[in-house]
C-alpha cells in the first residue's frame, strides 16, 4: 500500500513563520491514501472549492489562505503538504511551502510552490480565531489520539508541522 505522512495543524499554528522539526509524537500521522477519512474529506474540500475561491478573492485584511497537496517524495510515495496560498490562476493555485517537510520533497517552508487546482486534497481559511475547511483535520486528530494510546507494537510515524 502506498503510503503518505499527512502533517494536521490547529489554525493557530498555521500561520506561525518559525517551523521546528518533530519528532514522533508530533503533529504528523501516516495513514495510507486510501484512508476513508481522508478520502472523504479530499471529496468534500473538491465539492467546496468554491467557497475557497470566493473566499481568497475576497481579499480580506487579515485573511490566511492554504491548500494540500500531494508533494512527491524523492525515492517514491507523497508527502501531504500545505501550501500558503498567494495566487489563483486558470487552474493553477500558487503560493509559499507552509510545512516543514518530514520526507525529501526538494522544498523547504516559504520555497515557491505552483500546483494544479485538481492536485488540492484540502483547504482551508482562518478568520482570525474561526477557520473554515481544513476537512482531512478531524481525522488525522482521530489517528494521532490513537497513535498516543497505543501501549504494544509499532505506533505511526512522527513527523514535522508549523
Amino acid at each position: 500500500m502506498r503510503r503518505i505522512l499527512i502533517g494536521f495543524l490547529v489554525a493557530t499554528t498555521l500561520l506561525v513563520p518559525a517551523c521546528k522539526k518533530k519528532t514522533e509524537g508530533g503533529n504528523v500521522v501516516q495513514l495510507g491514501a486510501d484512508d476513508p477519512g481522508l478520502v472523504a474529506a479530499a471529496a468534500e474540500a473538491k465539492r467546496r472549492w468554491p467557497e475557497f475561491v470566493v473566499a481568497f478573492n475576497e481579499g480580506r485584511p487579515g485573511r490566511k489562505c492554504a491548500v494540500k497537496y500531494a508533494a512527491p517524495i524523492k525515492g517514491g510515495g507523497d508527502e501531504q503538504i500545505w501550501i500558503m496560498v498567494t495566487a489563483l490562476g486558470s487552474g493553477t493555485i500558487s503560493g509559499t511551502l507552509g510545512n516543514d517537510p518530514v520526507e525529501d520533497i526538494g522544498l523547504k517552508p516559504g520555497d515557491a510552490v505552483t500546483i494544479q487546482t485538481g492536485d488540492v486534497k484540502d483547504w482551508l481559511f482562518t478568520d482570525g480565531q474561526s477557520m473554515t475547511g481544513g476537512f482531512s483535520i478531524a481525522t488525522l486528530q482521530k489517528a494521532a489520539g490513537q497513535r498516543e494510546s497505543f501501549t504494544d507494537g509499532p505506533s505511526m510515524t512522527g513527523g514535522s508541522s508549523i
